[in-house]
């Protein structure tokens, strides 16, 4: 399974739990969940290929820390490319941010020859490697093209994402990015799987998250 994990600057990460931690404490919260995750995904016998995509140092460094394949966003024209996407798709395709870098990089994935593509967030501290074999088996029993999905505890949020055999399928992260997720899919005529999975449920956002 190919894995990519999005990365945005360490020091904007979590504004929203600026209310109870200062600017330092959060870029280190969110470094020290990023280091969960990676400790996950790069001990999974199911993942072939984990690749950080960020403009951060910090995970410049967590790459060459765990030997898997760093990606600067700047590589991958992502403007140009989800302009293109917009075109084509419609408005509903947002042109900048993680949306923006997740589709420029699968769609560079896919021309290397990547038939399944799984995004997971930097922020699931709990996520588990039972958790990620449940979600991948879950996927890999899908015929033809499908869409796997676990959601937050809200189930608003999109934390865990894969699919297969799908080019116009792309990623609508923000506001509700469950729903619109799986309503892609079902308007592509893709199996839809939806995974609740405990330590993909937890994310953390909120200072109630934090708690």
């Amino acid at each position: 399974m190919q894995v990519l994990l999005p990365l945005k600057e360490f020091a904007a990460a979590k504004q929203r739990l600026a209310g109870v931690l200062s600017a330092p404490e959060r870029a280190q919260l969110f470094e020290a969940m990023v280091d969960d995750v990676l400790n996950a995904l790069t001990a999974h016998p199911a993942i072939e290929h984990v690749v950080i995509c960020s403009r951060d140092r910090a995970a410049v460094w967590l790459a060459r820390y765990y030997e898997v394949e760093f990606l600067h966003e700047n590589q991958l024209h992502e403007s140009q490319l989800c302009e293109q996407q917009a075109r084509w798709y419609g408005n509903d395709v947002q042109c900048s941010g993680l949306n923006a870098v997740v589709n420029a990089a699968a769609r560079r994935f896919a021309a290397q020859g990547a038939t399944d593509l799984m995004v997971v967030h930097g922020d699931l501290p709990l996520l588990t490697e039972s958790d990620i074999s449940t979600f991948i088996e879950r996927h890999r029993a899908a015929r033809g093209a499908a869409v796997t999905i676990a959601p937050d505890r809200r189930r608003s949020g999109t934390n865990l994402l894969a699919w297969r055999a799908l080019p116009e399928f792309t990623a609508r992260y923000g506001a509700q990015s469950f729903q619109r997720h799986s309503a892609q899919a079902n308007a592509l005529q893709a199996e839809l799987n939806i995974c609740d999975l405990a330590g993909a449920r937890c994310d953390i956002d909120e200072p109630e998250d934090l708690l």
